[in-house]
């Protein structure tokens, strides 16, 4: 099975130039584009719009994938509130608690 240069490697490397290229010139429209880009190339894909078996921008919605659950998790975790407090009590039990140097130390 050869790597088909284009469809294979120009796809993960169109979104990567989407994506860095959005988030130093309109950061605001960084996460939108994500989900346009995943959204569209799934669409697309499944609707048979554009040539026909088009795996470019297939390729370019796979790829895309990971960048937009990054900005759904960051929108998930931030309207919970972060780590829940529940499980991430920490016990010192048997352990000892060991003093940071200059732990008690003020600034004057």
């Amino acid at each position: 099975m050869a790597i088909n240069w284009v469809e294979d490697l120009g796809a993960p490397l169109a979104v990567v130039a989407i994506d860095l290229s959005l988030e130093t010139t309109a950061p605001d429209w960084n996460e939108w584009a994500s989900y346009a880009v995943v959204a569209l190339g799934y669409t697309s894909d499944i609707l048979g719009i554009g040539p026909k078996n088009n795996m470019f921008v297939k390729n370019m919605a796979i790829a895309a994938t990971p960048w937009a659950a990054k900005h759904i998790y960051t929108r998930v975790r931030a309207a919970t509130g972060g780590v829940s407090r529940k499980g991430s009590r920490v016990g010192r039990w048997p352990a000892q608690l060991v003093e940071q140097p200059f732990g008690g130390a003020r600034m004057v």
